[in-house]
């Protein structure tokens, strides 16, 4: 019990890295709650992307399927950027509203080659602010919402947009009949064995510890998956394909494609 308790603690030293930029944020700023906020969501972003996520590779595999004209929602620094580099990509859009991340973003984007191609919109991922930014940019035109899009791409970002529900049925209405969501998002741990269930106690103590107010509204308990299954309603999306990792730990994550059914 306690190695099984001390492994999840400490497992991708998640916790060791929240606890440090927390620090370092509340020891350069003034106490003030935004500007530490702020702070600490950017340091921790540069911070934990230092090293991938143990989905790493299949990252870079489901990546590799976006095609067409691209929203990737909540980019950061750009940690994802080099490996949307399918022939068949158009244009990105990288909606991403810290714009404490866009200068690291708009070099990771040049670095991989893409500087023409890939555009920064400092808007959110919620449709208030997505649709405005979207317009701003020339993709949508006056009066338009819907079917825009081929590919969306969403990476650690669906845990912090403050409606997941509308959000992601936004989403949905956002892409042409065939286009696809593709996912890499950590979610609730919903299992039933011994170190999922300790895990789910551990999501909610990081919770009460401030994960969610110091790291951009970041939900570690977010049924982020079951959301996204219902966006299309009732036959809406034509095919699910979902793997799940690290299924025992705080962060398990759900990767894969979700494609809308064609007109």
């Amino acid at each position: 019990m306690i190695e099984t308790c001390y492994g999840l603690l400490f497992a991708d030293n998640v916790m060791t890295d929240y606890l440090i930029v927390l620090l370092q944020s509340l020891s350069h700023l003034k106490f003030n709650h935004a500007e530490i906020s702020a702070d600490a969501f950017a340091r921790f972003w540069l911070f934990f992307s230092r090293d991938p996520p143990p989905s790493s590779d299949a990252v870079t595999s489901i990546l590799s399927t976006a095609t067409g004209t691209v929203l990737e929602l909540g980019p950061g620094s750009g940690a994802q950027v080099k490996y949307l580099t399918n022939s068949s990509i158009q244009t990105i859009y990288g909606a991403e509203p810290c714009e404490g991340l866009h200068n690291a973003l708009k070099k990771s984007a040049a670095d991989a080659g893409l500087g023409e191609k890939y555009h920064v919109l400092g808007c959110g991922g919620e449709i208030g602010s997505l649709v405005p930014g979207l317009a701003k940019a020339g993709l949508l035109r006056d009066g338009e919402t819907s079917e825009v899009l081929d590919s969306i791409v969403c990476v650690r970002v669906l845990c912090s947009v403050p409606n997941i529900e509308e959000t992601v049925k936004g989403l949905y209405a956002l892409l042409k009949p065939g286009g696809r969501i593709i996912i890499c998002e950590h979610v609730v741990n919903t299992g039933g064995e011994m170190k999922s269930t300790l895990a789910r106690i551990l999501q909610r103590v990081y919770m009460l510890m401030g994960w969610r107010i110091f790291l951009g509204g970041c939900h570690l308990d977010r049924d982020t998956l079951g959301a996204l299954q219902k966006a299309g309603g009732s036959g809406g999306w034509e095919r699910v394909k979902i793997e799940m990792q690290s299924e025992w730990s705080t962060i398990p994550y759900a990767l894969g494609v979700l494609v809308k059914k064609g007109s």
